[in-house]
């Protein structure tokens, strides 16, 4: 079962991936993308390997010892409950990750990224997945989250994680309407905007009301254009996006 859903959700990612290039080749297609790619992909393959070797066997520990209190629910319940809660969770750190600089360092990567495309989703440094993983852990812990249901919410976010990232636009008043429920591109995109005091908000990953929640919407959302990438600093080559945050001046 898990190598059919791997085989599924590879097949969804370059059917969007091939897709965007046709439908956006004007915009995707720039002097930046080689660059691009090659670091997205490289950061994807580390993370890939830390989660298989360290991650996954880490989640399913924390799971197999919880309270097993939302696991002990019918399956209709639990894992509904349990994917908001993990939602819940990447909320909370991807607000902390801007918030303080020693996350920052490594969620830097993700936002040098300067081409936003599905691809960008994959730009996620291994020890920032590490750390998250780490917080999920207190979730799954705590509320007794079942392995079934990790599953059910890292298939939703790659789903969602790659469509936010995309440049997949819908008509205004129906993205703007979606985005009530889930996150969409044009919702995503004040998060990557080069300013950091836009790029401070819509931290969802799938359910946006914790944004409006917590009051990190960004007001300006549907009604501009942006810029990706940081301000500060230009996008790093592939080997140096794993090593940056690793240096004595990584994130600055």
């Amino acid at each position: 079962m898990h190598f059919i859903t791997e085989n599924w959700l590879v097949a969804w990612f370059f059917l969007l991936f091939f897709l965007e290039i046709l439908i956006y080749k004007d915009i995707i297609l720039t002097g930046k993308t080689k660059k691009h790619w090659g670091v997205n992909v490289l950061n994807f393959i580390a993370t890939k390997l830390v989660s298989i070797l360290l991650i996954v066997p880490l989640l399913s520990i924390s799971s197999d010892n919880s309270s097993h209190f939302i696991s002990s629910l019918p399956y209709w319940i639990s894992i509904p409950i349990g994917v908001v809660l993990l939602d819940l969770s990447g909320y909370i750190f991807h607000r902390l990750s801007h918030e303080l600089e020693f996350f920052w360092r490594f969620h830097e990567i993700h936002h040098l990224d300067e081409v936003l495309d599905v691809s960008t989703s994959l730009r996620v440094h291994f020890l920032e997945a590490v750390s998250h993983a780490l917080l999920n852990v207190l979730f799954i812990y705590a509320f007794g989250i079942s392995q079934e249901c990790i599953a059910a919410h890292a298939l939703i976010s790659f789903l969602f994680a790659t469509y936010h990232h995309s440049r997949f636009k819908l008509p205004l008043n129906i993205e703007s309407k979606l985005s009530l429920l889930v996150t969409t591109p044009g919702f995503h995109e004040p998060h990557h905007d080069v300013n950091i005091e836009n790029n401070q908000s819509n931290y969802a990953f799938i359910f946006p009301v914790w944004d409006y929640m917590f009051s990190t919407y960004h007001q300006d959302t549907f009604k501009k254009e942006w810029d990706f990438g940081l301000s500060y600093s230009r996008d790093v080559g592939a080997i140096k996006s794993l090593i940056k945050p690793l240096s004595k001046d990584g994130g600055k």
